[in-house]
């Protein structure tokens, strides 16, 4: 059975979050199946990847709002490269999560490159003209699992965050 390195950016920063994925379960009043194979991920740190982070779509999970997507091109800038946590897990398990995280949205597996000889990928999709602020919901798992990655400080969470939402141009509401 192959093991791959998933690199998650949004919600899945999350442990929580990401873990209905593979064993099932309820999250945020949606339910998951979750995978045939319910073998825990591993977690296998973090990095910056060359592509930027932004946020696009309307997605019915998230009050409508925008979701985390990684732009298709890369970022040649590295201040707006993106922070990746990564899961070993199976191939078979990635496969379980791209049809339930929506290929809809997420058509595009991305290989990202290796660590320690294992193949990294990941999920997007190319939105950029549809590019739509996220809810305040959202924002606050993916913060969660960022200081659950890499231990930031708050300011430092935001500091990150910001930079991504910077050319936003969907007024905030509420």
């Amino acid at each position: 059975m192959k093991k791959i390195l998933y690199a998650v950016y949004g919600s899945n920063l999350y442990r929580e979050r990401f873990i209905c994925y593979i064993k099932g379960g309820e999250f945020e009043g949606n339910t998951y199946q979750g995978c045939n194979d319910k073998t825990e991920p591993e977690d296998y740190g973090y990095l910056f990847v060359p592509y930027r982070l932004y946020f696009a779509k309307e997605s019915p999970r998230w009050d409508g709002k925008g979701v985390a997507f990684l732009n298709c091109k890369k970022e040649e800038n590295n201040k707006f490269h993106a922070l990746v946590r990564l899961w070993k897990i199976t191939e078979e398990q990635f496969d379980c999560i791209w049809e339930q995280e929506g290929k809809l949205y997420y058509r595009k597996k991305l290989y990202i490159g290796e660590k320690d000889r294992i193949e990294i990928y990941t999920l997007t999709g190319c939105w950029l003209k549809e590019k739509n602020r996220p809810s305040e919901k959202y924002l606050h798992y993916i913060k969660l699992g960022l200081k659950e990655t890499t231990r930031w400080t708050d300011e430092e969470i935001e500091k990150y965050i910001s930079k991504f939402l910077g050319d936003i141009n969907v007024q905030k509401t509420g």
